[in-house]
């Protein structure tokens, strides 16, 4: 356009000389500045689309690369929405390797949780639910992770509580090339049973557990096992893993056997995870769950668990990268022997999370648990067996951390939960929720959270 713009210029130049003006080439003076006058015009009308094709040029480079940035600087995650994409690590040598892990990378989070229960001794199903009326530290976890060497990397996560310490997970993970596209994990680590199984605590949607979740896996199960993944050659992403180690975590369901050294009394979990990309804009994900092990009410006697989870998400990232509908359910059925009769319990959970702005989303839960041989007994701890009244159901509930895990369950219990999240970053987030439970053996229960989330250090995205 500069180029054109010159040659326009130099020709109204010349035909504005006097030289140009006094050779009229046969035709009259008053023609010739009547044609430089039209040629003027014509040249300014030439002029003002030139800048007008530039000014327009220019808007159109502008919008093209702040759509690019945010197709380049936009990730999804999981729970809090966008974050930056981080920089690509250049390939490090020995010697930086030997000091990333002389110096992992370190991330605290805290969850700290105001909460009002309506009832004076809460029902309280998960160990790190907010336990009382009052201001309740749910946790803080603090968090090691590093790349050991070209072939091995170690996490470890210990979650701080008023009651103590827990080592939630420590696992190391190869990294080396291995066949069938298979990769290992050594140590203790969340199993992959369901999803929220394998999520942390303050990546969650909702402050309370579903109630299936803590009654069938507790807290979490963790055990220490060694846990190998396959990546199956499929048209869409197709996982299967299988672990076996030790139940030395005690849950509702698995505990160590009396007969230690039975290798079949271990505790076994498989997994199977598929991915479909449906769109550019929805993903879904299907998972089947089968754990089995002993539940240490017999030398002999096991367990067997079977779960089913579904999650998929909508995210228009072209149209509106602040908007995105995610649907998540996971549904369990448990089977256990005991010396006295077969259990059977079943429950599942189904959320919804919309997220209508760049920091705002909300959602509602609905979790259920019902059993097919509600508990009406239990031993007092002296071998008698005595009828349990309410009172003693209000009363475990409140000395929950002084009690050992039951096996079945008292009857069927649904909760409704409502929530609001606000998060005005990545590392800090408040969170409004709303319980209502509904049990069958006990009093209805109102109860009101409002979850501060504050992190800091490393913290890579979560799973999908």
């Amino acid at each position: 356009m500069n180029f054109i713009r010159t040659i326009m210029i130099s020709i109204v130049v010349a035909a504005s000389s006097p030289c140009f003006q006094n050779y009229s080439f046969g035709q009259e003076s008053g023609d010739v500045k009547k044609e430089i006058q039209e040629l003027k015009q014509m040249m300014e009308k030439m002029q003002q689309r030139i800048t007008d094709l530039e000014e327009r040029n220019s808007v159109l480079e502008k919008q093209a690369k702040e759509k690019e940035e945010v197709k380049e600087n936009i990730v999804v995650k999981e729970e809090t929405g966008i974050i930056p994409a981080a920089a690509p690590r250049e390939p490090q040598g020995f010697l930086g390797r030997v000091a990333q892990a002389l110096n992992p990378e370190i991330s605290v989070v805290a969850l700290i949780t105001p909460a009002y229960y309506s009832l004076n001794n809460p029902v309280v199903f998960a160990e790190n639910d907010p336990e009382n009326t009052g201001v309740n530290m749910q946790e803080i976890e603090v968090g090691f992770q590093s790349v050991v060497d070209p072939y091995f990397r170690f996490d470890s996560f210990f979650s701080f509580r008023t009651e103590g310490v827990e080592l939630e997970e420590a696992y190391a993970t190869t990294l080396f090339s291995m066949p069938l596209n298979s990769q290992f994990r050594i140590g203790r680590a969340r199993a992959k049973f369901g999803r929220i199984n394998q999520i942390h605590r303050h990546a969650q949607n909702f402050v309370t557990l579903p109630i299936v979740n803590a009654e069938f896996l507790g807290e979490h199960l963790n055990p220490t096992s060694v846990e190998a993944n396959f990546l199956v050659p499929a048209p869409w992403y197709l996982e299967l893993s299988a672990s076996g180690g030790s139940p030395d975590v005690e849950t509702p369901t698995f505990q160590r056997s009396p007969d230690a050294n039975n290798v079949g009394n271990l505790l076994y979990i498989f997994h199977m995870a598929n991915f479909f990309e449906a769109s550019d804009s929805l993903g879904v994900n299907l998972g089947a769950s089968f754990a089995t092990g002993s539940n240490a009410s017999g030398p002999d006697e096991r367990s067997n668990l079977y779960g089913v989870d579904f999650f998929a998400k909508y995210r228009p990232l072209e149209n509106n990268p602040y908007q995105e509908v995610s649907v998540q359910s996971e549904f369990m059925w448990r089977q256990a022997e005991t010396p006295e009769e077969e259990l059977e319990d079943y429950g599942f959970y189904a959320e919804a999370i919309y997220r209508f702005a760049k920091r705002w989303n909300t959602g509602v839960r609905f979790d259920l648990t019902d059993t097919n041989t509600p508990i009406t007994e239990e031993d007092d701890g002296e071998g008698d067996i005595e009828q349990a009244g309410l009172s003693d159901v209000v009363k475990q509930n409140a000395e929950a951390e002084e009690e050992e895990e039951t096996l079945g369950l008292l009857g069927r219990a649904y909760r409704i939960s409502p929530m609001l999240t606000f998060s005005p970053s990545e590392f800090s987030r408040i969170k409004l929720e709303y319980d209502y439970l509904n049990q069958d053996y006990g009093p209805n229960q109102h109860a009101v959270f409002l979850q501060f989330l504050y992190a800091i250090g490393a913290h890579g995205a979560h799973p999908y």
